[in-house]
C-alpha cells in the first residue's frame, strides 16, 4: 500500500465539539499520527456524559476514527506538564477550546514556541482569536446565525427571523479548511524551517460562501432577502413533491432550450402549457403558478422516475435523498464506495462516510476505529513520553493519568 503523504507527522489534539476534531481527523486519514488528550473526569460533547456510552456515540465514532486516546487530568500541574512534553514532540497542535484555556495551560503560541519552535499551532474558533467578540462562546449552528446563512435559508415573507438548521456546517467547513491550512504551514516549514500559528475563524470560512450576496449589497444597494427555493436565473427551480410520503425531486431549468424539452415532456403526459410561461422572465415572475403546474406531473410519479426522465432529456434533476436512499438506491455512492462500514470495539459495526477526496497515488484511508477512552494512555506514556511502568503507576494513583 502506498505511503500516505503525512506519515511521520505527529499531531496533538486538544479539542471538543466538531471543528477541531475534524481538522485532526483529516490529517489522520492522510497519514498523521493523532494523539487526542482527553479526560475521564467528563466526556466531551460527543462522547457524552454517561461513561457507559463514551465509546458508542455515533458522532464520536465518526469524528475520531483512527486516532489515539491519552487520558490526563489537565487540572493538575503534572498533567499540564505531561501535555507540554507531548507538545515538544509534536509537529502540530490542534485546539478549539474557548479563548483563554490554552493560555491558562501555557500552550498558546508564544509559550508553545518556547517549548517547541517547530510546532505548528492551529486555533479553531467560531469568531477567530481577535476582535471584540473573539471570547464569545459559539458552536456550529449559532455561527451560521452570525454569518447570515440561516437568515437567508428561509422562505419569502416567513414570520420567523431565522430558520436555524440543526446542523454544524461551519464546524465541518472550518475543520476541512483548517486541515488545508495546516498542510500549507507544513509545506512552508519544510521550505523555511519556520513554524507558525493559524487563526481559523469558522465565521469567516462560512461567510466566504456568501460572496454574491455581498456583491448585490455593495453594487445594487439591496439587502438580500430570503428567497426559499427560488432563483432569479432559473424556473422551474426548487424541490417538487413526488409520489409517496415526503418524497421530493429537485429540478432546475435554466435555458429556453431546456424549457422547451422540459415542457414538451410534461405535455406528452397530458398537461397543457400555459402561455404565461413562454419566457424565462415570465416563468420567474409566475413562479408560484409554475410550481403548481410542475407538481401536477411530479406528484404522480416516483422521485427517481422524475429524476431519470429529466436527466435523460438534459434537464438538471436530483432526488432529495434520505439516508436509506443513499445506501440502497444511489448508484453513484455505490460505484465510488463512499459509504463504508467499520467495526467499533463497543459500538459494533457502524456505517460512516469514506474519504471525500481521492489522490491517485496516496488516496488516504480510514486508519482504524475511534479510540476507547484512554485506550492508548500507557502506550503513549511509555513510547512517546519515555515513562517507566513505576512512573505511570504513580501518576495513575495521583489522578494525573486518568
Amino acid at each position: 500500500m502506498s505511503k500516505l503523504p503525512l506519515e511521520g507527522i505527529q499531531v496533538l489534539e486538544l479539542t471538543t465539539g466538531a471543528a477541531g476534531p475534524t481538522v485532526a481527523r483529516v490529517l489522520c486519514e492522510f497519514g498523521a499520527e493523532v494523539i487526542r488528550a482527553e479526560t475521564r473526569l467528563r466526556g466531551d460533547g460527543h462522547r457524552g456524559e454517561d461513561p457507559k456510552k463514551w465509546n458508542k456515540k455515533p458522532d464520536f465514532v465518526k469524528l475520531h476514527r483512527g486516532k489515539k486516546s491519552f487520558t490526563v487530568n489537565m487540572k493538575t500541574e503534572k498533567g499540564r506538564e505531561l501535555v507540554k512534553e507531548l507538545a515538544k514532540k509534536c509537529d502540530v497542535l490542534v485546539e478549539n477550546y474557548a479563548l483563554g484555556v490554552l493560555e491558562k495551560w501555557g500552550l498558546d503560541y508564544p509559550q508553545l514556541k518556547e517549548l517547541n519552535p517547530s510546532c505548528i499551532l492551529i486555533r479553531v474558533k467560531g469568531l477567530g482569536c481577535t476582535g471584540p467578540h473573539a471570547a464569545d462562546l459559539t458552536w456550529g449552528p449559532n455561527v451560521g446565525n452570525v454569518m447570515g446563512s440561516t437568515y437567508l435559508w428561509n422562505y419569502p415573507g416567513a414570520s420567523t427571523a431565522t430558520a436555524e438548521p440543526r446542523s454544524q456546517h461551519p464546524d465541518f467547513m472550518g475543520g476541512v479548511t483548517g486541515a488545508f491550512a495546516v498542510v500549507l504551514a507544513l509545506i512552508d516549514r519544510k521550505k523555511t524551517g519556520r513554524a507558525q500559528w493559524i487563526d481559523n475563524a469558522q465565521l469567516e470560512v462560512g461567510a466566504s460562501l456568501l460572496g454574491p450576496k455581498y456583491l448585490d449589497f455593495f453594487v445594487n444597494g439591496r439587502d438580500p432577502r430570503p428567497q426559499g427555493n427560488r432563483s432569479l436565473v432559473a424556473a422551474p427551480y426548487g424541490a417538487y413533491r413526488c409520489k409517496g410520503e415526503d418524497r421530493w425531486c429537485a429540478i432546475a431549468v435554466y435555458t429556453q432550450d431546456e424549457w422547451e424539452r422540459f415542457s414538451g415532456l410534461l405535455e406528452t403526459s397530458g398537461l397543457d402549457r400555459n402561455g404565461k410561461f413562454a419566457t424565462q422572465l415570465e416563468r420567474v415572475r409566475e413562479t408560484e403558478q409554475l410550481n403548481r403546474w410542475v407538481e401536477q406531473w411530479t406528484s404522480r410519479r416516483d422521485a427517481y422516475e422524475v429524476m431519470e426522465q429529466l436527466q435523460a432529456i438534459g434537464v438538471c434533476a436530483a432526488v432529495v435523498q434520505d439516508v436509506e436512499d443513499q445506501f440502497k438506491r444511489d448508484p453513484q455512492y455505490a460505484a465510488r464506495g463512499f459509504l463504508v462500514k467499520i467495526k467499533e470495539p463497543e459500538a459494533g459495526e457502524v456505517a460512516t462516510e469514506g474519504i471525500p477526496v481521492r489522490l491517485s497515488e496516496t488516496p488516504g484511508r480510514i486508519r482504524g476505529p475511534a479510540p476507547l477512552m484512554g485506550e492508548h494512555t500507557n502506550e503513549i506514556a511509555r513510547q512517546v513520553l519515555g515513562l517507566s511502568e513505576e512512573q505511570i503507576k504513580a501518576l495513575e494513583e495521583e489522578g494525573v493519568l486518568t
